[in-house]
């Protein structure tokens, strides 16, 4: 007889009684279970069918993964398009803010010299032809519409 024949012996008739026997006894059952059926694949096919997971092939895998790639390129394309438009947008409202800032500006002028440009100073001929080439170029563009 062997050792643990021996020791599963002292265990039963009550002769050896410790945490030691009684973990080996624990042992011995469980060597003793059979295992399912169809073996460990067909039981994990089972457990991953019930979880909703397919498995699918190394042709399929490939197929999915090019797929996938052809999604995310074009969505990387359309994220980077979306960028570009971001970035013309916030360029066009800067111009426009700067442009109404300096329609602003020569109204201010106008108003400030204006009594010279009536008197018409040659000192300001220049100013003021500066002045009404602004307000022609950007006083009635869609800017201010």
């Amino acid at each position: 007889m062997g050792f643990l024949d021996d020791l599963k012996k002292a265990v039963d008739t009550g002769e050896f009684n410790s945490e030691a026997a009684k973990k080996v006894i624990e042992v011995e059952k469980k060597a003793d279970i059979v295992a399912p059926t169809g073996g460990a694949e067909a039981n994990l096919e089972k457990r991953l069918k019930e979880a909703g997971i397919k498995t699918v092939t190394e042709e399929e895998a490939t197929f999915n993964n090019t797929e996938y790639d052809i999604k995310m390129k074009a969505l990387r394309e359309i994220d980077m398009i979306n960028k570009q438009i971001a970035t013309i947008t916030e360029i066009e409202d800067m111009v426009t803010a700067s442009i109404k800032d300096m329609l602003v500006f020569t109204e201010e002028l106008k108003e400030k010299f204006g009594d010279k440009f009536e008197a018409k100073d040659p000192k300001y001929v220049d100013l003021l032809g500066k002045i009404n080439e602004v307000n022609m170029k950007f006083n009635n563009s869609i800017i201010n519409n």
